[in-house]
């Protein structure tokens, strides 16, 4: 590397809190010219890192990723030389790697990975879909009669399990399937909704589900597989649904209504640590938290933006939202405050119509929009850290999913993308 005595110093104390890649915290002089590059190779000098060993890393002052040299750090801030920098190292994240793209009949709507299932897709071709991990299509399930908007595991153990779909039929039909004699059937069906079902969201302890609607309504769901039909009233039944409906279908109410949303309700998810805590996003501009046990409608965030994608993270507290513009924004549930966004990320050029957290960090979170890319972000920097684009001429990103180390992705060209994301679970965040 370039001699570290050219040009002006500045002290630098370098404090990391991966163990692994510790040096000591004292302060040592930095030529200021240099950027991320640069002081990733003073880190993998002290650690003795050569050839394949060096690795690269994110620096970050003040909770910020630096994406300048130190000085012109410095000159933004009106800060001298003369001050001590203490500057935070983490592992860089690698970029996320293409494994393959699986063809639907049409738009895939709707995405979810499951440990040990594999692989769940619904498609605006009715079908609902179930992929192994060598990413072949082992089952495709037929019963919807409108395209399918939302898909959840409910259990797996690799060849058996239990499913719910959601479609815009306004039905949610909870499926059995079992992969050693290609079989499946219809546990049950879920009516009560007037309109297409959007979102589908399983709680914490696995016994109920919420569905969000556009009939503006909230529904809670038990998952126990009924013995004979709930007394269904349905008094804007069309021609149409009488003729398509199966007649030998176990038919399930719902136990709870949740009503406050004055628009279609278009995402829902549980707390994963508070089964009673459910948050809903919608057409109304309204992000809600609710205390589903005693039927409130605790906060109510309120933006100027449709909402049309949700999710929550069990490390930061934070829920993400994508609206009817290129802008995500960040909330914290747990202030009471009605407007007031924690933070934006921009970067999406149309509609965001997905967002899911890392499964392992505080800060990593992708996002799909309308311009054809699925983004991932360190919420610490000013700009996405990957774009990944979801096929030729700007198609429609709809549903993604990540998990693990696995991102999935469904959208307007037909496809499932599979991509393999970089284990976060070492990055500074996790040894807070």
């Amino acid at each position: 590397m370039d001699s570290l005595e050219e040009g002006p110093q500045v002290q630098v104390k370098f404090v990391t809190r991966q163990r692994q890649f510790a040096i000591p915290e004292t302060a040592i002089q930095t030529p200021a010219r240099l950027r991320r590059y640069g002081l990733s190779q003073i880190i993998n000098l002290v650690l003795q890192n050569e050839g394949e060993k060096q690795r690269p890393f994110d620096f970050l002052i003040d909770g910020e990723f630096l994406r300048t040299s130190l000085a012109e750090y410095l000159e933004e801030r009106n800060l001298s030389t003369e001050n001590v920098l203490t500057i935070e190292y983490v592992e860089s994240m690698l970029p996320p790697t293409p494994l393959s793209s699986y063809e639907h009949d049409d738009w895939v709507s709707a995405v979810q990975v499951h440990r040990q299932g594999g692989f769940l897709t619904g498609s605006y071709d009715n079908h609902v879909r179930l992929w192994n991990r060598q990413g072949e299509c082992t089952q495709i399930l037929a019963g919807h009669t409108g395209a399918v908007k939302a898909v959840q595991w409910l259990t797996s153990d690799g060849d058996n399990g239990t499913l719910l779909s959601g479609a815009l039929d306004r039905s949610v039909l909870a499926w059995e399937y079992n992969h050693s004699d290609n079989s499946y059937s219809v546990l049950y069906e879920c009516r009560g909704h007037t309109a297409g079902i959007e979102s589908i969201a399983l709680n914490a302890t696995g016994d109920q589900f919420a569905t969000g609607s556009a009939d503006s309504m909230i529904k809670i769901w038990t998952t126990t597989v009924p013995k004979t039909s709930d007394h269904i009233e349905e008094v804007t039944e069309t021609r149409k649904r009488r003729k398509t409906a199966k007649d030998d279908r176990i038919l399930k109410a719902p136990i709870l209504t949740l009503s406050a949303h004055t628009g279609s309700v278009s995402a829902v998810v549980y707390n994963p640590t508070a089964a009673d805590t459910l948050y809903s996003g919608g057409w109304d501009h309204s992000v809600r938290v609710w205390d589903v046990e005693n039927h409130v409608n605790v906060t109510t965030k309120n933006c100027e933006k449709v909402v049309h994608a949700l999710d929550y993270s069990q490390h930061s507290g934070l829920l993400a939202t994508g609206h009817a513009d290129p802008v995500i924004r960040l909330w914290d549930p747990r202030t009471e405050d009605s407007s007031v966004v924690k933070q934006t990320l921009s970067g999406h050029q149309n509609w965001v119509t997905s967002v899911s957290w890392s499964p392992s960090s505080s800060y990593m979170l992708a996002s799909g929009s309308y311009d054809g890319l699925v983004k991932v972000w360190d919420i610490r920097a000013k700009g996405a850290l990957y774009s990944l684009s979801h096929g030729k001429g700007s198609k429609k990103v709809f549903s993604i999913d990540w998990s693990d180390d696995i991102m999935l992705s469904g959208g307007e060209d037909n496809q499932m993308k599979i991509h393999k994301v970089q284990d976060m679970s070492g990055r500074a965040d996790a040894l807070a």
